[in-house]
């Protein structure tokens, strides 16, 4: 059994911790696309049996947050669960504004030390976790739109859209909007309403979580070839479609990536390109 499973991860658990409790019972492979650190609420895709082998594929996928920010105060950690010290600064909200107004587009971005992204062969969460610091890698990021709900000038909480690219720090946009602002900042609330076209109003409960509810299916449990539907589909003929199930090169002038279907079968994802298709990934049977 293949599934996409949407899930509504509530504030505390890891992401890890949801994969623990959906993979009770079921004897494949689970996995998620995209971790929600434990401050953070929302959608998260986790992945049953094959559907664990596009992961990279759905964690490119846009990603659409609700992010408060409290301005006036900063955090060891760039999140409400670090050491707060105010700063003893206020913003106003036309600085709030115009601070947003500087993180749309293409943005440099430093990683955090709390990321898994390596430096010298390790983790650097692993070298936070010791006390140690070290400097860490600057990255290009994007934020396709950024946009404010709402600020309260007495408690200094801004809500904010985002809707960005993949490897983005939700947490570090809170630190830089603080230090553009002039008041220091960082997230006090994170929650993922969108992964593409996923939305978190399907998405079970972790406590929905169990085999017989992934073999019903319905709202929020999907078949991976329902689930790769953002990918455009080319049905085979059945000589392409042996060689696909095969993970040969097809001769198809399609450019991009997209599924190859033999049938009603979902028999892989290719990327095409120059008259050419090669497979990213090929599918055993699906049940």
């Amino acid at each position: 059994m293949s599934r996409v499973v949407l899930v509504d991860k509530p504030v505390g658990p890891t992401s890890f911790g949801i994969v623990r409790v959906a993979r009770r019972g079921f004897a494949g492979r689970v996995g998620h696309a995209g971790t929600l650190d434990p401050f953070a609420s929302g959608l998260l895709l986790v992945l049953l049996g094959q559907a664990t082998r596009v992961s990279q594929l759905l964690m490119g996928l846009p990603k659409e947050y609700v992010l408060t920010v409290q301005f006036g105060a900063v955090s060891t950690t760039g999140d409400c669960t670090g050491d707060i010290t105010p700063t003893g600064k206020r913003v106003k909200a036309e600085g709030v504004a115009s601070a947003v107004s500087r993180f749309r587009g293409r943005v440099r971005q430093t990683v955090p030390m709390t990321s898994a992204v390596k430096v010298g062969g390790e983790a650097l969460y692993r070298k936070a976790q010791r006390g140690e610091t070290t400097q860490t890698p600057e990255r290009e990021i994007m934020i396709y739109d950024l946009s404010l709900l709402g600020f309260d000038e007495e408690t200094q909480t801004a809500r904010l859209l985002a809707l960005t690219g993949s490897g983005v720090y939700l947490r570090v946009l809170a630190q830089d909007l603080g230090v553009v602002a002039g008041a220091g900042g960082y997230a006090a609330g994170l929650r993922r309403s969108r992964i593409g076209r996923f939305s978190v109003a399907d998405a079970l409960e972790p406590e929905d979580l169990s085999p017989e509810r992934y073999a019903q299916g319905g709202p929020g449990v999907l078949e991976l070839d329902e689930a790769l539907a953002f990918l455009p589909c080319c049905r085979l003929n059945p000589g392409l479609a042996r060689l696909a199930a095969n993970g040969n090169e097809l001769p198809l002038a399609i450019d991009g990536r997209f599924r190859v279907c033999g049938g009603d079968e979902l028999l892989g994802v290719y990327q095409g390109r120059a008259g050419a298709a090669r497979p990213l990934v090929v599918f055993a049977g699906q049940a």
